[in-house]
Formats: structure tokens, C-alpha cells, sequence
């Protein structure tokens, strides 16, 4: 018995433009409604195939946005927990943290295959989050007028790590890996746990990263 039809192949062979097409672009909320119904027909003369393939490609990536946006917030404020002196705000920042936390193991539960791209979801989410604490350390100092303000960016860019000095461990609190692990709320990157400790009285372990680690292993 022939294997099925490659979905790319079926939107490739359909000539011209159909009115679900048409549709696609101008009223989508319609056409979902017509696809859907193709779908449960098993209808394949009705599919739109190359739009509903691109939408469903297009789930999978908002799940990567998802997780990256979580990911770069944590890596935001675990950069001005370290660096900033507005250590009034640490208190608010840590509970902003352990909730995006929770956000980023949600994610990757309801989607384990997207494990594979963590470390290219992991080094985006530095780049904005590194970029995003430069912007935000920048406005804790107060810059008194655009000059200075251009200074201090230029500062921090320079004193902030150009490479994420974070584990994963340590920024999702957890080592997403272990199919049985969850975040943990005393798991902090060691400067992280010691700024914590001193201004909350919290006792966190301070946990060292190690060059080399074991999938599961936890520091």
C-alpha cells in the first residue's frame, strides 16, 4: 500500500488560487471555521493545504516565542538582581522570576519535543534578556539628560557578560532535561543566591556552576 500523500506536496500540486485561499486573507476567523470543518469531513479537496500547513508551523513557533519571552524576563532580572542598587525592588523581582518559571516548565510540558531547541532558544533569550537589563539598569541610574543616558547604556553594555554566565539549571530553576524535575524555588545562580541571602535574610544555597555537567545532575 503507497504511504500517504507529504502535506507540502498536496499544497504544492494545487494550481491557481481557491476561494479558501481567497478567504485566508480576508477573513481568516471564517476560513479556521471552514478548515476545521474540511478536516473533520477528511475533505482533502477542501483543505487549503499551504496556509493550514504554515498555520500549524505557526503554533509550534508561538510555543518557542513563548518559552523564549518567559526565559529572557528571568535572564532580565537575575541580571539586575546581581548588578542593580535598587535593592528595594529585589523582593518584587525574585516573585516576578519564580512565576516565569512556572511559565517556562508549563511550556515545555505541554510540548516535551521541544526540548531539542533549548539551546537555541536559550541563547536568543540571553541576547534580549542582556539587552533588555542594559535598558533597565540604565534607567535605575537616573541619567539626567540624553548624553548621560547614552553613557550609562554604553557602560553597562561593557560591564554586563557578553556570554550568559548562567546555567539553564540555574536560570529555570530546574534542569528542564529531567522529565521528572520542577522548578525549585531555592535554585538561584550563586551571585543571585548571595544578593538574595543579604537582602531578604533568605538562606539559599549558593550553588557553583561547574564546567561540565550530566543531564539530571543539579549543582
Amino acid at each position: 500500500m503507497a504511504g500517504a500523500t507529504p502535506l507540502r506536496e498536496l499544497a504544492a500540486g494545487a494550481g491557481g488560487e481557491t476561494r479558501a485561499q481567497r478567504l485566508y486573507r480576508a477573513d481568516f476567523w471564517s476560513w479556521t471555521r471552514e478548515q476545521a470543518d474540511a478536516v473533520r469531513r477528511r475533505d482533502a479537496d477542501a483543505i487549503d493545504w499551504e496556509n493550514v500547513i504554515e498555520e500549524i508551523e505557526t503554533l509550534g513557533r508561538s510555543e518557542e516565542h513563548s518559552w523564549t519571552s518567559y526565559c529572557k524576563n528571568v535572564i532580565s532580572h537575575l541580571l539586575k538582581i546581581e548588578y542593580s542598587a535598587a535593592r528595594e525592588s529585589v523582593r518584587h523581582w525574585r516573585g516576578e522570576i519564580e512565576a516565569w518559571r512556572d511559565d517556562m516548565f508549563g511550556v515545555l510540558s505541554g510540548n516535551p519535543g521541544m526540548k531539542h531547541r533549548i539551546p537555541d532558544l536559550l541563547a536568543k533569550a540571553w541576547m534580549l534578556g542582556r539587552k533588555d537589563a542594559v535598558r533597565e539598569l540604565t534607567r535605575h541610574d537616573a541619567p539626567r539628560d540624553a548624553a548621560a543616558e547614552k553613557s550609562l547604556r554604553r557602560n553597562w553594555r561593557l560591564r554586563l557578560p557578553v556570554e550568559c554566565p548562567y546555567a539553564l539549571e540555574a536560570i529555570a530553576g530546574y534542569d528542564p532535561y529531567d522529565k521528572d524535575a520542577e522548578p525549585r524555588d531555592d535554585v538561584w545562580p550563586a551571585p543571585v543566591a548571595r544578593t538574595l541571602n543579604e537582602e531578604l535574610g533568605t538562606d539559599y544555597p549558593v550553588r557553583f556552576r561547574e564546567v561540565e555537567r550530566e543531564p539530571g545532575q543539579l549543582r
